[in-house]
């Protein structure tokens, strides 16, 4: 549905005031995604999608740590989500107005408090599932361990091709449970899921 990558011109003001990226790798052709670096691994995500089956609309916002912005996000407790807005029924003005209401949440700090309220999640987690611990445990000190090796270049970051060297190399010298969880999911697979976290990281 090509039109509706016209729904970034509606989120002009996110873009050009304050400062989100547009992961355009990491987008389907019904979901556009907006991304803003708040501290550290911490990212505020706007996904803004259109049903395919009946045409409905929906905007989201979310706060948590770096991830792929999509549905999986719902896996991860810490991953804070406001629901904007959503219509059955078509109205041009419908993501124009989305992003009223989120600059209006972002204005009122309201991004502060979730911030804080993803780090507590991080750290005591009020739905410790399998989805938290290889999470923690075995993604995010991988994709930390290619960020010091990259010395956070955001050119290499960015670009698959210059990432995947650091991605092997760290993969090489897994020890212990890293290594038997990695070597479970494969290289390519590996390669794949911890780039597309420096590609959001990088922008």
């Amino acid at each position: 549905m090509s039109e509706f990558f016209s729904v970034v011109h509606e989120f002009q003001n996110l873009i050009e005031r304050f400062d989100f990226k547009q992961p355009k790798k990491l987008w389907y052709p019904h979901l556009v995604a907006f991304s803003k670096h708040i501290e550290d691994i911490y990212f505020c995500y706007v996904i803004a999608r259109v049903y395919k089956d009946d045409g409905s609309l929906q905007t989201t916002l979310w706060v948590g740590p770096v991830e792929r912005p999509d549905d999986g996000l719902n896996n991860l407790s810490a991953n804070i989500k406001i629901d904007v807005g959503y219509t059955q029924t078509f109205d041009e003005d419908f993501f124009r107005n989305c992003e009223k209401k989120i600059i209006h949440l972002i204005e009122e700090g309201v991004l502060t408090s979730l911030l804080a309220a993803s780090k507590r999640e991080m750290d005591d987690p009020s739905r410790r599932n399998r989805r938290y611990e290889v999470y923690t445990f075995y993604f995010l000190p991988f994709f930390k361990k290619i960020l010091v090796a990259a010395d956070s270049d955001q050119k290499v970051l960015k670009n698959k091709a210059k990432c995947e060297p650091l991605i092997e190399q760290v993969f090489s010298n897994l020890e212990g449970e890293s290594k038997t969880f990695f070597d479970r999911l494969g290289l390519k697979a590996t390669k794949d899921m911890i780039w597309e976290l420096c590609y959001i990281h990088s922008l």
